[in-house]
């Protein structure tokens, strides 16, 4: 109980500063405040330098792009731009541009104003090509992108160097929505603690790791959403998040232990969204460490993880375990399974060569503390396998790290073995194996290939994929790639866990995105 009166003066406080009082809550008048809680904070707020969920989710309210997903689906509708075409060679995109549509600053959305935010991206001698920024996404969605312009007053054009399949997809996502041409003048580098977007919520208040604070846009050009404010809450602990919302402290969440989500379908006073999401949690093995280049012991560690029981307890019911790196349906998923079988006896001897090098130093299991959709409870997952490689008579430990700092040693090659996991940005297999894979995501600092896995051959195949526009001929060059990683093993893939969002019953309009963004904007109250 006394967690909850904590909670619940917490928020009360929150919606005192974003300009609402505990009225919004009163039984006879509709609350006039969500607050979503969830598991850590926004890194950045800058939609072409982030690459974190929580970043995503809170940009998703604030920024939009020329398409978008159709709710629910991965379906590509036009949004910032009424209409679109695609040449036939696959070299040009042409985008007409929404009529009356403003950035929060009131500054006029046409073409010259949508180019601002690719230009500042690919051109590093533009004025926004802010030095701190590593602009990430670009090098690998956005590759074959050579000119952004402006051909008429409300007419964009793309052009590329050479076709590629994901584009389309690409241009739906994250790093492809706009901001306001102005947000250098007004913010200079603070311009990604600040964005300046078309959507239906603006930046109040970024609290750090306590909450982001919106606030309806009144000019948005679309539907207005229903609430005044939109609270994005900071609530590490699971149990507590919970305990919040069935107080009434908060009005959503995610981030939820499998365990729980049982019951809470059966209370009449919760709505729980769940579905298979597009993502992989994995064990990461950096390949530039000396003890797991060794293909033999990483083999090893592959062979003697029980993947089913992994997905037992790291996910309970909600998901399954990954045979592949990326999710069963996707293109190129292997039409006739070849999967690693759990193995122990053998696992147990392609280990025993290298039990020596572990003597005085366990091998490290590096895990973010915070939950996410593919490991709800990532340190117990962590703990399981632990158990899976000591079991093969590998001495191990876990570390376990807040997300942000998880994150750094990541992209910075600072680990030996990692559990993290991606969650898919555009629906496309190339978003998962180049990712991974390919070379151009392994750079120090940036990196998402965390394994610092470099394959020419793998490159190839990712590159001459990415250009295939004939879906059959894609999903073979796919299926080859899977079977390079199968045989160099720079990851082992473990699990593939389930959406799941809840909500008060008192809302509805809210619907799961295929790609895991949450787009709060639509919840109504009933």
């Amino acid at each position: 109980m006394m967690k909850c009166q904590i909670a619940l003066c917490l928020v009360l406080t929150l919606f005192a500063l974003a300009g609402c009082g505990p009225k919004a809550d009163t039984p006879n008048e509709a609350p006039q405040v969500f607050v979503f809680a969830r598991g850590s904070d926004a890194q950045k707020l800058d939609p072409a330098d982030i690459d974190d969920g929580e970043s995503v989710n809170t940009l998703t309210q604030i920024c939009e792009g020329l398409v978008r997903f159709k709710s629910g689906t991965l379906e590509i509708e036009p949004w910032l731009a009424e209409s679109y075409s695609v040449s036939p060679d696959g070299l040009v995109y042409r985008f007409k541009i929404r009529e009356g549509v403003q950035f929060h600053d009131g500054t006029p959305l046409d073409a010259e104003a949508a180019a601002f935010s690719f230009l500042r991206q690919m051109d590093e001698s533009h004025p926004a090509h802010l030095p701190e920024a590593a602009f990430s996404y670009w090098s690998y969605l956005y590759q074959d992108v050579v000119a952004v312009e402006a051909v008429a007053k409300m007419e964009l054009e793309i052009r590329l160097s050479q076709a590629n399949a994901s584009m389309l997809r690409s241009l739906a996502i994250f790093p492809a929505w706009l901001i306001s041409p102005s947000s250098l003048d007004t913010y200079g580098s603070e311009m990604q603690r600040n964005p300046i977007g078309t959507g239906p919520y603006r930046l109040k208040e970024w609290r750090r790791n306590e909450a982001v604070i919106l606030e309806r846009n009144p000019d948005y050009w679309g539907e207005a959403p229903a609430f005044e404010r939109l609270v994005l809450k900071v609530v590490p602990d699971n149990t507590t998040r919970l305990l919040q919302l069935k107080s009434g402290a908060i009005h959503g969440m995610d981030g939820l232990q499998p365990t729980e989500v049982a019951a809470l379908r059966n209370d009449p006073n919760l709505t729980v969204y769940e579905e298979a999401g597009l993502n992989v949690g994995y064990m990461a093995f950096n390949l530039e460490t000396e003890r797991l280049s060794h293909l033999e012991l990483r083999k090893a560690i592959a062979l003697g993880t029980d993947k089913q029981a992994f997905a037992t307890v790291a996910l309970e019911g909600a998901g399954r375990p990954a045979s592949y790196p990326l999710p069963k349906g996707f293109l190129g998923y292997p039409s006739v399974e070849d999967k690693i079988i759990y193995d122990l006896e053998r696992a147990r001897k392609l280990a025993a060569p290298f039990v020596d090098l572990f003597r005085d130093k366990p091998l490290e299991i590096l895990v973010m503390n915070a939950p996410r959709p593919y490991l709800p409870d990532p340190v117990t997952a962590a703990t399981f396998m632990k158990g899976q490689i000591e079991a093969i008579g590998i001495p191990a430990k876990v570390v376990s790290l807040d997300f942000k700092t998880q994150l750094d040693r990541l992209r910075n090659g600072d680990f030996e073995t990692a559990l993290i996991g991606w969650v898919g940005d555009n629906g496309d297999t190339d978003n998962f194996l180049s990712v991974f894979f390919g070379s151009w995501a392994a750079e120090k600092g940036t990196a998402t290939n965390y394994s610092f896995y470099r394959n020419p051959e793998m490159d190839e195949l990712l590159l001459t994929a990415r250009k295939t526009t004939k879906t059959a001929e894609r999903a073979e060059l796919y299926e080859e790639a899977i079977a390079i990683w199968k045989r160099d093993l720079p990851l082992l893939p473990l699990c593939h866990g389930d959406n799941i969002v809840v909500l008060s019953s008192q809302f509805e309009g809210f619907q799961l995105q295929k790609i895991g963004d949450l787009r709060l904007s639509e919840i109504r109250v009933k």
